[in-house]
C-alpha cells in the first residue's frame, strides 16, 4: 500500500548476500492472530520478513549512517520501530491481497511456483549460514514471501486496471516556462569551506538578471550574462505551489505572464537568487497529456490503497505486541562484495 515509504517489502531480486549470526523465540508462535484464530502469521515468518528488511537497509545505509542508525529518531519513533511497523503493515496487506485474489481472477500458476522455488533455493545458497540464521530464513519462508509479493503485485494491477477514475483537462493542465537563476546562495570551495557572496557580488547578480528581464531576446541575453536557461512545467490551476520545485514565489510570478513569449520582471527569492522567466506555453499539450496520465495513475493507486485498507480492517488482525517486541535489529548485516541481484532473474514475479 505504501509504495514509497521507508520499509516497503522489497523484491528478493534487490537483495545481495549477507553475513552475520543470531535469532530468538519459537518460530511456530502466533505473531498475528487472524479472524479470531481462523488463521495466523507465525513469529518465524514475521521475524524473517523483518530481518530481511533490516539486511536490505544495512546494505545501503550502514556505511553512511553508522552502526547506531537503527536507534536514531524518526519523529516520535526510532528507525527500528518505524521499519517494524511498516513490515507488519506490509505483511497484513499482502495477506489480504492473496485472500482476495480470486475476486480478480488472479492466480499463481505452477510455472510461477517453479520459479519461486528456484529463487528461494538460490537465495538460501547465496547467503552464508550465519546470515541465514541471523535472518531466521528458511526456504519455506522465502517461498511464502515471494508468493505473497506475486499476489500483491497482480491484485494491485487488477484493481487499478478495473478502477474507473476521472481526470479533467482543467485539473491536468500544464503551463511551461523557461527560466534563468543568478544564484546568491552560499557555495563550498574545493577545501570544503563555505563561501558567501559579498554585497557587491549579489548586486552584480541582480544587474545580470535585470539585463535579461529587459532584453528582447531572452535566450541570447541569458547566455551573454553567463546564465543557464532551463524549462519547467507546472500545474496551471493548482490550489497551492508550496511543493513545486521552483517555489511558490516563482510560480506566482509565472502565473502573471498572460502571453506566450512574455518575459517577467526580476524575482528575488531569499537564499536562492534572482530569477527571470519567459512564458513558453500557456497550455502545454504534451506536458498536460503526461500529467493527466500521472494523475490517473495516482487516483487508481488511491483506489487500491483504500480497498486494501478496508480489507485489512475486515480481516480482524491482532498483533502480539510482546512477541513482536522480541524482534530486534541489534546484530548488523554486511553485504558480500559481489551483489547477487545481477544473477537473480526470476526471483520475484510481479506480473
Amino acid at each position: 500500500m505504501r509504495r514509497n515509504k521507508a520499509a516497503v517489502l522489497v523484491s528478493m531480486a534487490l537483495v545481495g548476500t549477507f553475513l552475520l549470526s543470531g535469532c530468538a523465540a519459537k518460530s511456530s508462535d502466533t505473531l498475528i492472530n487472524i479472524d479470531n484464530g481462523k488463521a495466523k502469521i507465525t513469529y518465524g515468518y514475521g521475524n524473517f520478513v523483518a530481518k530481511y528488511n533490516q539486511a536490505t537497509y544495512d546494505q545501503y545505509y550502514l556505511q553512511y549512517m553508522g552502526q547506531n542508525y537503527w536507534s536514531q529518531s524518526q519523529g516520535s519513533k526510532t528507525m527500528e520501530e518505524t521499519v517494524k511497523d511498516n513490515v507488519i503493515d506490509g505483511i497484513e496487506e499482502q495477506y489480504v491481497d492473496k485472500q482476495h485474489a480470486g475476486d480478480y481472477n488472479v492466480k499463481v500458476t505452477s510455472e510461477d511456483k517453479k520459479k519461486i522455488e528456484a529463487a528461494a533455493k538460490k537465495f538460501i545458497s547465496k547467503n552464508s549460514s550465519k546470515a541465514i540464521k541471523q535472518m531466521g530464513a528458511t526456504e519455506s519462508y522465502v517461498k511464502d514471501l515471494l508468493e505473497y509479493e506475486t499476489y500483491q503485485a497482480r491484485v494491485r494491477n487488477a484493481v487499478e486496471d478495473k478502477a474507473s477514475v476521472t481526470v479533467t483537462d482543467d485539473e491536468a493542465r500544464q503551463s511551461t516556462i523557461s527560466y534563468v537563476c543568478f544564484s546568491t546562495a552560499s557555495t563550498t570551495d574545493a577545501s570544503g569551506n563555505a563561501k558567501t557572496l559579498t554585497e557587491a557580488e549579489k548586486q552584480d547578480m541582480k544587474k545580470k538578471a535585470e539585463n535579461v528581464a529587459n532584453a528582447s531576446d531572452f535566450d541570447k541575453a541569458a547566455k551573454a550574462a553567463g546564465g543557464n536557461v532551463s524549462t519547467h512545467s507546472y500545474t496551471t490551476n493548482a490550489k497551492s505551489y508550496d511543493s513545486d520545485v521552483l517555489g511558490k514565489d516563482v510560480i506566482k510570478a509565472a502565473k502573471k505572464l498572460t502571453k506566450e513569449g512574455q518575459i517577467s520582471d526580476v524575482i528575488y527569492v531569499k537564499n536562492r537568487g534572482y530569477f527571470v522567466l519567459r512564458m513558453d506555453k500557456l497550455t502545454d499539450e504534451k506536458a498536460t497529456k503526461s500529467k493527466k496520465k500521472d494523475l490517473t495513475s495516482e487516483k487508481k493507486q488511491k483506489v487500491y490503497e483504500k480497498l486494501v485498507k478496508k480489507w485489512v480492517k475486515q480481516a480482524n488482525f491482532k498483533l502480539d505486541k510482546n512477541l513482536w517486541e522480541q524482534v530486534k535489529f541489534e546484530d548488523l548485516f554486511t553485504a558480500k562484495t559481489k551483489n547477487a541481484s545481477g544473477n537473480a532473474s526470476g526471483s520475484s514475479i510481479s506480473k
